[in-house]
């Protein structure tokens, strides 16, 4: 299959997702989802980059990102809309409000939060300076999941969480990509990007996991 065609193959799955998940909001003419909490790389960041020292001046902060709909730049990897944004859209729910943008009160969290930064990858630090690797962005999926626990202490008791997270989405990724893109711009080879690919499985499985925390009352009630 060329190329284009998986491309397009890719883009009609994608739609179709979209189209369930849009189907499967309303429930007796309501709103099913309430919220939704997001995590990822620059296929989902909605303005975190710009809050963060390291992206703060990259290229979504300058024109043309943004001009298309928002008509400025938005810390959006897009001259438009990102997958999230279409999402929200379909569900009749608020944009959830970048992480880093946000202050510290329950009204901010409340309605959702996007963690999910431009650069970001799967993994943390460590790994990548064993192999003598080192991150574009200071940001990894244990970051945002990190993120999310600390939101999670705004949102009163176990019983108050409970209740907000089971009428929230869960978007988790695309990331990972830029993993493999550190490993081959240094080393430049696909063997070290292939390594990766265990360990961020892992990562992202970790973060999957951590979704169920507040339903096991492994959070805190204080």
């Amino acid at each position: 299959m060329a190329p284009f065609s998986r491309f397009l193959v890719a883009v009609a799955v994608l739609l179709a997702v979209i189209g369930v998940v849009a189907a499967g909001g309303h429930d007796d003419g309501g709103t099913r989802y309430s919220g939704i909490f997001s995590f990822g790389d620059s296929l989902t960041d909605t303005g975190n980059s710009l809050h963060l020292a390291a992206t703060r001046s990259g290229p979504t902060s300058r024109p043309p990102y943004g001009e298309t709909f928002f008509h400025h730049p938005t810390g959006r990897a897009s001259d438009g809309r990102l997958v999230v944004d279409f999402i929200v859209d379909a569900l009749g729910i608020p944009n959830p409000r970048p992480y880093l943008a946000a202050g510290e009160s329950a009204g901010d969290f409340r309605r959702g939060v996007n963690f999910a930064v431009g650069g970001a990858t799967a993994l943390g630090p460590d790994l990548f300076t064993s192999r003598g690797l080192k991150q574009f962005v200071p940001v990894s999926l244990a970051n945002q999941t990190s993120w999310f626990k600390n939101v999670s202490q705004h949102l009163g008791s176990v019983h108050e969480r409970r209740k907000i997270m089971a009428r929230s989405m869960f978007l988790v990724g695309e990331i990972g990509v830029n993993d493999y893109i550190v490993a081959l711009v240094v080393n430049n080879t696909v063997r070290e990007a292939r390594t990766l690919v265990p360990h961020i499985v892992a990562a992202v499985r970790s973060a999957l996991t951590l979704r169920r925390l507040p339903h096991h009352h492994q959070f805190n009630d204080h």
